[in-house]
């Protein structure tokens, strides 16, 4: 039952969750929660139309998750996030941290090339971020640039350690996207406009087209070097601490720092217990 049912929709929704917030990868996310390489099975699965009732299943709940995830977190974690920066990616830190310790079970042999591969693909999008001026796009929206920025976010929020809000901050529609999310939440109240819905679909069409190209260079990568990939995504799973560092974003009491580090290991510790 957990596995077939509230697994995907969990996760579904966790993802969602990350995928709103500059910093956090609803990939590593995915590996967290144990779905990571299912998940790239089956939307490789869907290009060959290769897919049973069990597959299609698993992508409606993850999807069904990630949807309500994504409406909640642009009003929950966004207020969580701008209000208690230090304490919520404590929280994160420590959902991180954990997960790491476990994945690294799955690493029969450590190969250091792939690791570091993995960490710098991580770490050099927010290097760059701190040294470009990162700006909103708020009047011309030019649709094809948007499709282009969706298949680019698309594929960074399947890596681990990627975060797909931070590329779209660095294209600059970022704060557009948010804004039309949360319009969309209560549309009646806040004059959404069919502008926003083009928007949202240009978006939403790259982000799906850059899902597909990625899991199928992920998919032919595990079959052909599964221990090359691993520990590849080992890295990315590293790399991602580094963004997300309580030290980073703001400051606050240890020991609650602490008591929500704790806390986020103990939100995976559940996780697998569940799983198990």
């Amino acid at each position: 039952m957990y596995n077939e049912m509230l697994k995907p929709i969990i996760a579904g929704i966790f993802m969602g969750w990350a995928n709103v917030i500059p910093g956090v990868s609803g990939g590593t996310i995915a590996v967290i929660t144990g779905v990571f390489e299912r998940l790239i099975d089956v939307v490789n699965g869907i290009i060959n139309i290769k897919i049973d009732k069990k597959d299609i299943l698993f992508i409606l709940l993850i999807g069904i998750g990630i949807l309500f995830g994504i409406l909640t977190g642009s009003k929950i974690l966004s207020w969580s996030f701008e209000n208690y920066p230090f304490y919520t990616y404590s929280f994160f830190y420590g959902l991180i941290m954990l997960s790491l310790w476990n994945f690294r079970k799955n690493v029969s042999q450590f190969r250091l090339m792939e690791f570091i591969i993995g960490v710098l693909i991580v770490i050099l999008p927010y290097v760059l971020e701190s040294y470009s001026r990162i700006v909103s796009l708020k009047n011309e929206v030019n649709y094809f640039l948007v499709l282009l920025s969706g298949i680019v976010a698309g594929s960074s929020m399947i890596l681990p350690g990627l975060s797909g809000s931070l590329v779209l901050m660095l294209l600059g529609y970022y704060e557009m996207a948010i804004n039309k999310v949360s319009k969309l939440t209560h549309f009646s109240n806040n004059g959404f406009e069919t502008s926003d819905l083009l928007f949202l679909l240009f978006l939403g069409i790259g982000v799906l087209m850059g899902i597909v190209i990625i899991s199928k260079i992920l998919k032919i990568w595990f079959e052909k070097g599964k221990k090359s990939i691993l520990n590849f995504i080992l890295g990315l799973i590293t790399g991602s601490l580094y963004p997300i560092t309580p030290a980073f974003h703001g400051s606050g009491k240890i020991s609650v720092m602490f008591f929500w580090i704790a806390l986020g290991g103990i939100v995976v510790y559940l996780l697998g217990k569940f799983e198990n």
